[in-house]
C-alpha cells in the first residue's frame, strides 16, 4: 500500500495524475486509514518542491477532481418535496442533510404598492423560495434576495447578495434579471447558479441549461450555454470564461461542495458558511492558492479542511471550537 500511495502522490505532485488515480488518491484520503503515512510523504514532497523554481506554478494548483460516488443521476433529483395541504401555500420543512430548505410564499396584499419580498439565510441555513411567476430558488447559506410580491407583466427583477441556484420560469414577452452589484444576469427560462458573495473578487455565474446574458455595469460581456461559467472581476481585473462540469452546477443544493481552481481562501469563507464555524489561515501564502476538489458536506467540517490541508500540505489546529490553518 505505501508504494502506491507513494506513486498516486508522485503523480499528483507531477499533474501526471489520470482521473481514476486522482480519485483513488482522494478515496485512500477521505478514509483517514492512511493518514500518518499520507502526512509524512506529503510533507516530504512539498519540502522537495519548495526550494525548485520550476515547480512554482505547481504549488499555486493543486489538480484534483471530485471523488463523488453518486450516479450522474443523483444530482437531477429534487431536493424539496412540495405538498398542497390547503388551498394557500403551505410552508413546508425538510431536513437534508445538516441544511434546511423552506418553501416560502407571501400573500399580502398592500393597495395599489408593489410589496418588496426580503428573505436571507443564515450560516449553514438553505431557503426554497417559489416567486410568483413560478420561478424556482434555492438560497445558500449567509445570503440575501430581494423580489416583488408580484413580478410585472415587462420585466421580473431581483436583487441577490451571496449565493443562489435558478429554475426560471420561460415567458419570453418578460425577462428575468438578477441584479449583483455591478453584475446583471439577463435570462428567459433556464436553470443556472449565480454566486456572488461579498469579499470574493468575482461574481460567478453557470449555467446547468438554457441560455443567460451576463452584463457589467450595463455593457453584455458574455453569453452562456449549458456547461459553461463566466467569472466577473468586481473590480478592474480579467473576466474569464471556461467550460465546467454540468453536473455540478449548483450541487451544493445536493449537499455537495465542488470547486475548480478556486483560491484556498475563497473555499475557507464558504466552509465558515456552511458548517457555522470560525476558520483563520495563519500562513498568507496560502490563500492565492488555486484548488480544485469537491466533497460532500456530510462528512463535516473537521474532516473537509483535514482534506484540504493534506492537499495543500498545510497544517490544521483545532482549539476552542475555533479551527486554524497554518
Amino acid at each position: 500500500m505505501r508504494e502506491r500511495i507513494i506513486y498516486l502522490i508522485q503523480q499528483y505532485y507531477n499533474n501526471r495524475s489520470t482521473r481514476e488515480e486522482l480519485e483513488e488518491l482522494m478515496n485512500i484520503i477521505q478514509t483517514g486509514e492512511q493518514d500518518g503515512e499520507i502526512d509524512k510523504l506529503m510533507q516530504g514532497f512539498y519540502e522537495e518542491i519548495k526550494h525548485d523554481v520550476s515547480a512554482e506554478k505547481k504549488q499555486t494548483k493543486r489538480m484534483l477532481q471530485p471523488a463523488i460516488s453518486a450516479e450522474k443521476n443523483d444530482y437531477n433529483k429534487p431536493s424539496v418535496v412540495i405538498m398542497r395541504l390547503w388551498p394557500v401555500a403551505a410552508c413546508l420543512c425538510l431536513a437534508i442533510a445538516s441544511a434546511t430548505f423552506f418553501l416560502l410564499s407571501d400573500h399580502t396584499k398592500q393597495g395599489s404598492e408593489m410589496a418588496v419580498v426580503k428573505k436571507f439565510t443564515d450560516k449553514a441555513e438553505h431557503k426554497y423560495l417559489l416567486l410568483s411567476d413560478s420561478t424556482q430558488v434555492w438560497l445558500n447559506a449567509s445570503s440575501t434576495i430581494d423580489y416583488p410580491e408580484t413580478f410585472g407583466k415587462d420585466k421580473r427583477e431581483v436583487y441577490l447578495k451571496g449565493e443562489a441556484f435558478f429554475e426560471v420560469k420561460n415567458a419570453a414577452e418578460s425577462p428575468f434579471i438578477i441584479h449583483t452589484g455591478t453584475v446583471t444576469t439577463i435570462v428567459l427560462g433556464t436553470s443556472f447558479n449565480v454566486k456572488a458573495y461579498e469579499g470574493q473578487e468575482h461574481v460567478t455565474v453557470s449555467v446547468k441549461s438554457g441560455k443567460v446574458q451576463v452584463l457589467k455595469q450595463n455593457k453584455l460581456i458574455s453569453t452562456l450555454t449549458k456547461g459553461q461559467e463566466t467569472k466577473v472581476s468586481k473590480m478592474n481585473g480579467p473576466d474569464e470564461n471556461e467550460e465546467v462540469n454540468n453536473d455540478l452546477v449548483g450541487a451544493w443544493q445536493q449537499g455537495y461542495l465542488s470547486y475548480e481552481e478556486v483560491r484556498f481562501a475563497d473555499i475557507i469563507s464558504d466552509m465558515e458558511r456552511v458548517y457555522n464555524v470560525d476558520i483563520t489561515i495563519r500562513n498568507e501564502q496560502l490563500k492565492g492558492v488555486l484548488v480544485i476538489t469537491a466533497f460532500s458536506r456530510d462528512i463535516g467540517v473537521k474532516r473537509a479542511l483535514e482534506i484540504l490541508c493534506k492537499l495543500t500540505a498545510a497544517k490544521l489546529e483545532e482549539k476552542g471550537g475555533q479551527y486554524f490553518i497554518d
